[in-house]
Formats: C-alpha cells, structure tokens, sequence
C-alpha cells in the first residue's frame, strides 16, 4: 500500500509517499481503508522534531473510510462499515489501525464526505478546551488566538449561541477576519495589537479566558491581559517560539490560571474521556449543530503542499487529504 513516511525531521520535502506493507489489527484494533486524512498542526510539528513522532514514521491523527478487517477482542465494529477515527499517529496511509474505543460509527449525513475526516481533532479538542479546561461561565469573555483555524471555526460555532459570552479572535492576516466573523466571532483583531485593544473594550479589566494555540511571544502578552481569575488554556505552539510562563508567585499576585491541553495525550490518560468527546463530535457535525469548513482537499501525495499552507499560515478552515 502507499503512505507518506517521514525518514529524517525537515520541511514539507522530507514527506515522501512509498510502498510500505499493510498494517494487521491488534487486540481491540481495527483496519481501516481510508477514504480521507485530516491534516493538522500536530502533523506538522511531527514532521519537524518538535512532537513524538520517533523517525522513521507515518504522521497524521484522523482518518475516514471503511472497516476493512477487525481485530481479536473487537465486538462493535464490524468490516463494511464507515467509520471515522482518531488514530494518534500514522494516518498518511491507504489502511491504518486504530483503537476501537476511538473508532465511530459514521451516520449517513457524513459517510463518505471529507468533513468526516476533519472532525475528530478540531471538534473534540473545542469541547474540551471549553467545556472542560476553561469552564466558560455566563457573562464572561474569550480570547482565542488563530481564531480562521480548525479549532477556532468549530469554537466560535459552539458558543455563538450563547448571548452571555462575549468571543474576540485573532488573526495573523486580517483578510481571514471575515471567515472567524462568519464562524461567530464578535470582533477579529491581529497579533499586533489584540492586547490593546482587550484593554479599551474591558476598560482595563481584562480577559476571562483565552485559548492559546500560538504560544510564545503572543501566549506572553495574553497572560498580561487577562481579568482577576481569568484562565489561559494552551493547547498548542504553532510559533515554535519558547514558552515562557511567568513563577507561581506571579501567577497568584494577578489570580490567573495556567492549563494545558492535549487530547492526544488525554487518550492515554483518560481514554474515556476522549471517546465521550469523538462521540459528541460525530453527533454534532452529523445533525448539522456544528460546520466543519473543509477548504481544500488534496491527494495523498500532496501532502507536502498541506504542511506549507501551515507553515506559510495561509491556511483557514480545514485541510483534508483524498485516498
């Protein structure tokens, strides 16, 4: 079969598609025949060294497609269905294996659609970043940072129709402001200067809680902006710049809070938890409460011009890769 295999960390260049042999399901694992592949940051943090990929390694976390075999132990899935999964590695492929606890059943809404492939990261990591890690309350206010992305499309969704919360995003390029306006944002700023302009429209209180992918410099500033219990939930460094957090006794004197966020890591942890949230993503996506905006679909073996698209921070919406 063909997948894209990572042989040395480099830039989109070091994805070369081969013919490596085709996966066999463990214990409790299924076989998928992928239809789509959903490309996210995580992949291209892989790519380059900086995540968990371990060389030489197939990147990519979410797939579509068919049950093609089942595994020992296997009792809720069986071969021809479609399915979507979180595979938490290795999905650039035409089979994967994935855990049957992260494998769901697709309704008829989304079998064999490419947003199929582009929910189980960005939909899932949204409630979770919300819901669980932020605990957003009536009356208050989010910042989310790369609000034109995957995560920052599907959060806007979620709590536009709460009319108590009020939702600021940030952009790197302002043309994308439009897209997150869509998405439900009440107003998009750019990385220049969204500290500023937090402090005139809370006159000088603050934000309750922002979403932090970016990390960095703007994870820096954002921390200085915040309101008297305020929470920043970091759940990516798509800057790559260090991470910087200021001692606990700082964090104390200004009664913030600091958490991190990784689903990936999460389904190790609290495997339950995670299937919770794919089976709410599904649910979702599938009855049309939330959009997925897939805007490019690409062959597998252009997977390279997906990870510039990242890079280059051109990207809005979702990226999916076509088998």
């Amino acid at each position: 079969m063909r997948a894209i295999v990572v042989r040395e960390f480099g830039g989109p260049e070091v994805l070369r598609l081969e013919e490596v042999p085709e996966p066999t399901p463990g214990a409790a694992e299924v076989a998928i025949a992928v239809e789509f592949i959903g490309v996210n940051f995580t992949d291209v943090r892989n790519r380059v060294g900086d995540g968990l990929g371990v060389l030489p390694f197939t990147p990519g976390v979410e797939v579509s497609g068919t049950v093609s075999a089942v595994g020992p132990d296997v009792r809720s899935l069986r071969v021809g269905q479609r399915v979507a999964a979180f595979t938490r590695g290795h999905s650039y492929a035409e089979v994967v294996t994935a855990a049957e606890a992260f494998t769901i059943v697709l309704p008829d809404t989304l079998a064999g659609r490419p947003e199929a492939a582009g929910m189980l990261v960005t939909v899932p990591l949204a409630l979770n970043a919300v819901e669980r890690a932020a605990r957003v309350l009536d009356g208050e206010s989010v910042l989310l940072h790369a609000a034109a992305g995957g995560v920052g499309s599907v959060v806007g969704q979620l709590l536009r129709n709460r009319s108590d919360v009020t939702l600021w995003g940030t952009v790197g390029d302002l043309r994308k402001a439009d897209f997150a306006r869509a998405h439900g944002y009440d107003d998009v700023f750019s990385y220049a200067d969204f500290d500023e302009r937090l402090t005139a429209l809370t006159d000088g209180r603050g934000v309750d809680v922002v979403l932090d992918p970016v990390g960095g410099e703007v994870q820096t500033r954002s921390l200085k902006a915040m309101a008297p219990f305020g929470r920043l939930v970091s759940y990516s460094n798509i800057s790559r710049e260090p991470q910087l957090l200021p001692d606990a006794e700082w964090l104390r004197s200004r009664c913030i809070g600091f958490l991190g966020l990784s689903n990936g890591q999460l389904s190790a942890h609290s495997p339950e938890t995670i299937r919770a949230s794919l089976e709410r993503a599904v649910a979702l996506v599938g009855d049309g409460s939330v959009r997925i905006d897939v805007t490019a679909v690409l062959p597998l073996e252009q997977a390279d011009e997906t990870h510039r698209a990242f890079e280059a921070r051109t990207a809005v919406g979702k990226f999916v890769l076509a088998v």
